[in-house]
């Protein structure tokens, strides 16, 4: 056979070959492509979707409860916070209840209530009873990059062996967030309280009791820096705040206070995770002298540093434990003193 024949011979079997397999190839095709829906399936497609979208929004707007109950034993080194450093066992009971509730798919209103009763076992006038009612906190999301919120706090703090400490306060508060670049964020936030002491009396500047009760007001303004890196989450906190009180004894609550505050928080497993904190505050009486010294006024530097850990045996139970050491050294010598506490708490999270 010349090379003629042979490549006439070679394209007659190639037709014959795609002749063949064109059929299996179309019928490949054909039951690979999926058959177009028809007007009835898209319709009832939108109407499962919608209803979808409306049960969603229904659930997002139902008003919700959750809150946690904790019991908790301490040893705390020194309660008076006193040089002689005479340590006390004591125990703590916490209750927090919430109701929230969406009143917009951006707008949100949150009740909340909080108390706790601290009972020390020797130290008598450590023993004290905390409570803060928030009636009202709206939180305002816009989108992903902002929130912001307002509300406010009503507290009452009651110390059943030490009548001149009790008081009563009223604390509004507004806060802005901004998230960042990656998983950077920032937020400021300013608060004002009004704090009304019950049976402690404002003294003149000769240091005698008035008739009017000590009433102290306080304006905190703080600014926070986080973000999240490898699965920790690392935070910077600044505060500084001012307060003025009505005792006119060398103005002797009048102050101004900064204070640093630096945290890490991290999951160690998926029940188990660690947290520690450190900060720094320093805090200037404008007018209270130093014992014994009439020109100078008192300063005091507080150092406090944290470590704890939180394992959740499921949603319902955790268990918590901690361990903090404090330290205060003051121009005068008098209000030096060191401390620590250790702390264990079972908790019951609804």
């Amino acid at each position: 056979m010349n090379g003629a024949s042979s490549k006439r011979v070679l394209g007659i079997g190639l037709l014959v070959g795609s002749i063949l397999l064109l059929p299996n190839q179309a019928s490949l095709s054909f039951a690979e492509e999926p058959a177009a829906p028809t007007t009835q399936e898209v319709v009832a497609a939108i109407k499962r979707r919608a209803q979808q979208i409306l049960e969603e929004r229904r659930k997002a707007r139902r008003l919700r409860f959750s809150g946690e109950v904790s019991q908790g034993i301490s040893y705390e080194k020194n309660p008076a916070n006193a040089a002689e450093r005479n340590g006390d066992w004591y125990s703590e009971e916490s209750l927090y209840l919430s109701l929230s509730k969406k009143l917009t798919p951006t707008l949100s209103w949150q009740t909340s209530y909080s108390g706790s009763f601290d009972k020390y076992f020797e130290y008598g006038d450590g023993t004290y009873t905390s409570q803060t009612l928030t009636p009202v906190k709206l939180t305002w999301q816009p989108g992903r990059m902002w929130r912001a919120d307002a509300g406010v706090d009503l507290g009452d703090t009651w110390y059943p062996s030490s009548g001149p400490s009790n008081y009563r306060e009223i604390k509004p508060s507004i806060g802005l967030r901004q998230n960042l670049w990656g998983r950077w964020f920032h937020a400021v936030r300013y608060e004002w309280f009004v704090r009304h002491y019950i049976s402690k009396r404002a003294r003149d500047g000769a240091g005698l009791d008035t008739l009017t009760p000590r009433e102290d007001t306080r304006h905190r303004f703080r600014y926070e820096l986080g973000t999240t890196w490898k699965e920790a989450l690392l935070k910077v906190k600044q505060e500084w705040y001012f307060h003025d009180s009505n005792d006119a004894r060398q103005d002797f609550y009048d102050a101004q206070d900064y204070k640093l505050t630096a945290s890490v928080n991290r999951p160690i497993t998926k029940k188990l995770s660690a947290n520690a904190s450190y900060s720094y505050e320093l805090k200037n009486y404008l007018h209270r002298q130093v014992s014994g010294i009439t020109a100078e006024s008192r300063y005091d530097d507080t150092q406090i540093w944290t470590i704890s850990g939180t394992y959740d045996f499921n949603k319902t139970w955790s268990i918590g434990s901690s361990f903090s050491h404090t330290s205060l050294n003051s121009n005068d010598p008098t209000g030096d003193y060191v401390d620590w506490t250790a702390t264990t708490s079972l908790t019951a999270h609804f």
